[in-house]
């Protein structure tokens, strides 16, 4: 693997593969936005991005794309391919299979399942691999998982104002309707049928939030429940 080798052209199509996760935030929790680029012979032949729930992965819907055309092309992709199975199998897998020769991806994933992995498995199939181009973006379109990887909760967004939607990129709003915690998701998805939190003044409710599989919340500053979760300022990112 070469963490810092890139070829010129590389800056300008993970461009285009970063600017393809950002459209999907907030729309595919319990997994990250990612965006993904197929490139052969200059020219891009497949592109796509994690789809809402958060299947497909990018590199399977550009796979897809693409088709037999992948083999010999390079592949741009904002994060580690998986290398676990779990819905699917590993998208490293697949990126292996289609002939794919080189792989350029923004950061390794510090999910324990992958967690440079999938950059072993590429290489050991003899594929070049060079980490880090739109690294330092690439990772603030995926806040949100990131921080819930690191710490177990979702990122929150303070309003200074109440919404009365989920804000642009965020995976829900938590808000207070008629005394209950109640959270608001984003039109395309549900969540066990029902939008009042099973809470009670013991739950740890950004926890309990992580464990349903948010990634980001947005909470006005002057909701009764930005009190119960401490000082109404956004939260550091650790990362």
């Amino acid at each position: 693997m070469h963490p810092t080798l890139h070829s010129s052209d590389d800056a300008r199509w993970m461009r285009r593969a970063l600017d393809l996760a950002q459209a999907m935030r907030g729309h595919v929790w319990p997994n990250p936005p990612v965006g993904c680029v197929i490139v052969k012979n200059g020219i891009c032949i497949g592109e796509g991005a994690t789809q809402p729930g958060g299947r497909p992965h990018a590199e399977r819907v550009e796979l897809d794309i693409a088709g037999e055309a992948a083999r010999g092309a390079t592949l741009y992709v904002t994060l580690e391919p998986c290398c676990h199975w779990g819905h699917t199998s590993p998208c490293a897998d697949a990126i292996i299979m289609a002939g794919i020769i080189r792989v350029v991806a923004s950061q390794q994933d510090p999910d324990p399942r992958v967690n440079g992995g999938g950059f072993r498995q590429l290489a050991e199939a003899g594929i070049d691999v060079a980490i880090g181009e739109g690294a330092k973006e690439a990772a603030c379109i995926m806040m949100g998982f990131l921080h819930r990887v690191h710490t177990g909760t979702p990122h929150v967004t303070w309003l200074n104002e109440p919404a009365g939607r989920v804000p642009d990129g965020e995976d829900a709003l938590l808000m207070t309707q008629q005394g209950l915690p109640t959270l608001v998701l984003t039109t395309q998805r549900t969540l066990e049928n029902s939008s009042v939190l099973d809470i009670n003044r013991d739950t740890d409710v950004l926890a309990h939030l992580g464990q349903l599989g948010l990634t980001s919340v947005a909470i006005y500053t002057g909701d009764p429940f930005a009190v119960a979760l401490g000082s109404p300022r956004p939260l550091e990112n650790p990362l």
